[in-house]
C-alpha cells in the first residue's frame, strides 16, 4: 500500500468521520464509473457501490494491505456487481478485461480453463482469512509477480509485458494473443516459458528466505489459473493514475503510449477504463458531490468508532 492509503485506513480503522469521507470522496467516482459500464440504470450503481463501501468497512479485519486498497474495492463491487445479477436470476460475469468479451469468447472459453478464473468469486479468498501455508504461498507468489512486472516496466520490455498481461491477466490464448500482436504463435509460447521460469525462481528464492515450508516451487511452477486470479487481484501492471493522467494528455513517450493503449483500448483493463472515465468525462457523466455525499451519509453509520 501507498503512504495515502495506509493513512486513510488508519483513520478509519481509528473510527474517524472525516478520514471516511476522504475516502468515499477519493474513491467513489471511478467505483461509480466502474459501476455504471455493468448496469443498466446509474440509480443501481450507486446501490452497488453503496453495498461496496458497507462491505467494505464489514471486511478491514480481513484485509491484510497485501495490495492497493483501490484493487481490492473494485473487487468487492465486482462480487456484489455479480450478485445483483443473480438476484434477477441472471448468471453473468465481469472480467476484469473487456477483450475476453468480444466476439471469440465462446471459442475461447471452449478451450481456455482460465475464463473460469474471471468470476470475482474465485478472488474472495484472497482478502478473507484462510490458513497459514495456503494465504503465505499466495503472498509469495504475489510479490514475485510484482517483483516480474517492476523489472520489466523498469526496462521497457513491453512486448514481453503484453504477453504477460495477455497470458496471465486477460486469460487469452496462444494463438488468440499471438494474431493480436502480430507475432508467431511460438514465439508466444517460448516468452511464456520463460516469464513462468523466472516467477519460479522468484518464489523459489522468497521461500528459501522465508520462515515458511517451501512447497518445490521450481519442480512445480504455479498453474495459469493461479496466475490469473493473482495477477488479477495485485493488478502489478496497470498504469498509475499519473501515467493514465498523462496518456489522456498525449504527452507519455511513444513506448509508454503503446503499452498503456494495449492494456486499456486492445485488452480493455476494466479498473483502468472506470480510471480513465473518472479523468476524462465531465462530472456528470461520473459522479456530482449530491451523489458522494449520499454515498457518505447512508455508509458512515456502519464505521466502527
Amino acid at each position: 500500500m501507498n503512504e495515502a492509503d495506509q493513512h486513510l485506513l488508519s483513520l478509519i480503522q481509528a473510527g474517524d468521520a472525516d478520514g471516511w469521507h476522504q475516502f468515499v470522496a477519493r474513491f467513489q467516482k471511478r467505483l461509480m464509473a466502474f459501476a455504471v459500464r455493468q448496469v443498466d440504470q446509474h440509480a443501481t450503481a450507486e446501490d452497488l457501490v453503496q453495498e461496496s463501501f458497507v462491505a467494505f468497512l464489514n471486511a478491514m479485519s480481513d484485509f491484510r494491505q497485501q495490495c492497493e486498497l483501490e484493487s481490492f474495492l473494485f473487487q468487492i463491487l465486482r462480487r456484489r456487481i455479480v450478485d445483483h445479477y443473480r438476484r434477477q436470476g441472471r448468471n453473468r460475469e465481469v472480467p476484469a478485461c473487456t477483450f475476453s468479451s468480444s466476439a471469440g469468447e465462446a471459442s475461447a472459453n471452449a478451450q481456455n480453463p482460465l475464463q473460469k478464473a474471471a468470476s470475482p468469486d474465485m478472488h474472495a479468498s484472497w482478502y478473507a482469512r484462510r490458513n497459514e501455508t495456503d494465504e503465505a504461498d499466495r503472498r509469495i507468489l504475489s510479490h514475485a509477480i510484482r517483483q516480474l512486472a517492476d523489472k520489466l516496466q523498469a526496462a521497457e520490455k513491453f512486448r514481453e509485458l503484453k504477453i504477460a498481461e495477455g497470458l496471465f491477466y486477460a486469460g487469452l490464448r496462444n494463438q488468440e494473443l499471438a494474431e493480436v500482436l502480430s507475432v508467431s504463435e511460438s514465439e508466444i509460447g517460448l516468452v511464456k516459458h520463460r516469464l513462468i521460469k523466472r516467477l519460479s525462481q522468484l518464489v523459489s528464492e522468497a521461500e528459501t528466505s522465508s520462515d515458511t515450508s517451501a512447497r518445490a516451487a521450481a519442480s512445480e511452477p504455479p498453474t495459469d489459473t493461479l496466475l490469473t486470479s493473482v495477477w488479477e487481484s495485485e493488478r502489478p501492471s496497470c498504469p498509475k493514475r499519473t501515467t493514465l493522467g498523462k496518456f489522456t494528455l498525449g504527452i507519455l513517450p511513444p513506448n509508454w503510449d503503446d503499452f498503456v493503449s494495449f492494456h486499456v483500448r486492445v485488452l480493455g483493463c476494466c479498473f483502468c477504463v472506470a480510471n480513465l472515465d473518472e479523468l476524462t468525462l465531465p462530472p456528470a457523466a461520473t459522479e456530482s458531490a449530491d451523489v458522494e455525499q449520499r454515498l457518505f451519509t447512508s455508509t458512515v453509520g456502519f464505521l466502527k468508532r
